[in-house]
């Protein structure tokens, strides 16, 4: 598997040292990729190769690039679903994902679906691939077609999971529906009565709903609470830290209400982040990714993060690696993200340090017969994970 689609999988060294470049270079890549369609590889081989150039363009912040690539090569090889249904799966899951950072939302949409169909037409027998992908299709409709079509999809896996057999499964869709899709004041009720139905044996969604019972304990500033729930989930023996909470977001009104970053130097570099004075951090956080912000220009806008998770689950050392674009939304951002709790890290391992990527979108929107697709006015902030990959610079 591709770093990239451990980028695209919903999550080193520490972050003091200094960023060290590996893997091949993009015009090595693309050469590569050349040669392998010149001589017409393998459905495989063509993939891998795409998806290696696609990688290395993502971190370069050329989405664009990164989505004529991917699709490039859904056009030689989407017809090998039935022969080749991971490959092709994980090209559709790329393509998706980065049309998602872009704004193309129709794109997005059809990719996230052409992975479930993949997966039902080339491994029929494989259901466990076909919910994965599933709630893949369920978070994209909450992410393009709002609350209630996202909460009847969730339904809709929960009702055929249980038909199967798969309690599990079913669980975690009613979990994320309405943890995801609820009005906040009757989410822990649900829970609770969710993991009361639940099989306590079932690891998943004991832990989803535990993880949920923090969050809300934090968010009410119930602190001890908080902290007891996820001391219990230490006997889960969690290998890498998972986050528990983010203090909720807004982005402001206008572009004076989110100022520069402070550390930002010259040349998309940045220093460690402190909180500013500009209100308090609980104010803030990556829990609403939407904004009423009018949109005027959200092309080529984001920044790659970098911190440390301590044996106490705070963030540590948080600093801004690299932008491209204006940084003004992102302030309120990386106040949510200094807030965040999550499980414990064991002091010195290498899952205790984290590199993210965030960018500053929202969805294009039809224009009329004069003119071109605009952005749509409600922004959002798209995520990569990039902690397995040392920058470009």
């Amino acid at each position: 598997m591709t770093i990239l689609l451990a980028m695209l999988a919903a999550a080193a060294s520490p972050a003091s040292q200094p960023i060290t470049v590996i893997g091949q270079r993009l015009p090595d890549l693309q050469a590569t990729l050349r040669a392998c369609v010149t001589r017409n590889c393998p459905t495989d081989e063509d993939i891998d190769a795409s998806l290696a150039v696609a990688e290395a363009q993502i971190i370069d912040g050329d989405y664009r690039a990164a989505r004529r690539t991917l699709l490039s090569s859904l056009g030689r090889n989407r017809h090998a679903a039935k022969a080749y249904p991971i490959p092709v799966s994980d090209l559709y899951r790329a393509n998706g994902r980065v049309a998602a950072h872009l704004g193309v939302d129709d794109d997005y949409y059809r990719s996230t679906w052409g992975i479930y169909r993949t997966l039902k037409e080339g491994l029929p027998d494989e259901k466990y691939r076909h919910y994965s992908a599933m709630m893949e299709v369920a978070e994209m409709m909450g992410r393009t077609r709002k609350h209630e079509r996202a909460r009847l999809y969730y339904e809709r896996i929960a009702d055929a999971a249980r038909r199967d057999g798969r309690e599990d499964i079913a669980a975690l869709a009613e979990l994320r529906r309405v943890l995801r899709h609820f009005p906040p004041y009757l989410r822990e009720s649900a829970v609770r009565d969710i993991l009361a139905r639940s099989n306590p044996k079932l690891r998943a969604p004991v832990l989803e709903g535990k993880l949920a019972l923090a969050r809300m304990a934090y968010e009410k500033k119930d602190e001890a609470k908080g902290d007891a729930i996820v001391a219990e989930l230490a006997q889960l023996k969690i290998r890498k830290p998972i986050l528990v909470y983010a203090p909720p977001y807004e982005l402001g009104d206008s572009a004076t209400d989110n100022l520069e970053l402070p550390s930002a130097t010259h040349g998309g570099m940045g220093g460690t982040f402190t909180p500013g004075v500009q209100g308090a951090a609980e104010k803030f956080g990556a829990a609403s990714f939407s904004t009423s912000r009018t949109a005027l220009n959200v092309e080529d806008m984001w920044i790659d993060v970098a911190f440390t998770i301590t044996p106490q689950g705070r963030v540590q050392g948080l600093e801004v690696q690299r932008s491209k674009g204006s940084q003004s939304w992102a302030q309120p951002l990386l106040r949510s993200i200094h807030g965040r709790r999550y499980t414990p890290a064991q002091a010195g391992s290498k899952a205790a340090y984290r590199r993210e990527r965030y960018t500053f979108t929202s969805a294009l929107e039809p224009g009329s017969a004069t003119k071109a697709k605009r952005h749509s006015p409600n922004a959002r902030v798209e995520y990569f994970d990039l902690t397995d990959i040392s920058s470009t610079d």
